[in-house]
């Protein structure tokens, strides 16, 4: 079945907010940062994964990354190469991310992330970051966003 990665539009709001709460995340957001989302589609249009940016005083995080069966890893590395290109053509400085997951890590170093300890205090005080970083064993991580060397 062929499989497209595009930049979400408008028009993708409700199915985008529809996916997220199947996958019993917050779609709370969305709307107002749909064009920084990246979305893999089934030929028949259906949504089978999407990754988001919230951007907030020039930076971003990363939020909404839903994977459904069978997303390749290629698929994934693709959508994260699409929603870079969608943050740096918002001209963001960086971009950040909140895991619990150690085994996480390796593949985010792969694609540019590294853990920190800095973050803006524009993201530190954002809604949405202070409910993600609270969870157990949460890892921040960042990349700057011009020095991406996209795939």
């Amino acid at each position: 079945m062929e499989e497209t990665i595009r930049k979400a539009e408008k028009k993708d709001v409700k199915r985008v907010e529809s996916f997220l709460l199947e996958a019993n995340l917050n779609a709370d957001g969305v709307a107002d940062a749909i064009d920084y989302y990246s979305l893999l589609e089934t030929k028949s249009g259906a949504l089978k994964a999407c990754i988001g940016i919230e951007p907030v005083n020039g930076v971003g995080m990363l939020r909404s990354f839903v994977l459904s069966e069978g997303t390749s890893q290629v698929q994934i590395l693709m959508l994260f190469d699409r929603v870079i290109r969608i943050a740096e053509g918002n001209k963001l400085k960086s971009l950040y991310l909140v895991t619990n997951k150690e085994s996480a890590v390796s593949f985010f170093n792969k694609i540019g992330f590294n853990v920190v300890k800095d973050i803006p205090t524009a993201l530190f005080n954002h809604p949405h970051f202070e409910q993600v970083s609270s969870v157990d064993n949460s890892i921040i991580m960042g990349m700057k966003v011009e020095n991406v060397d996209n795939c």
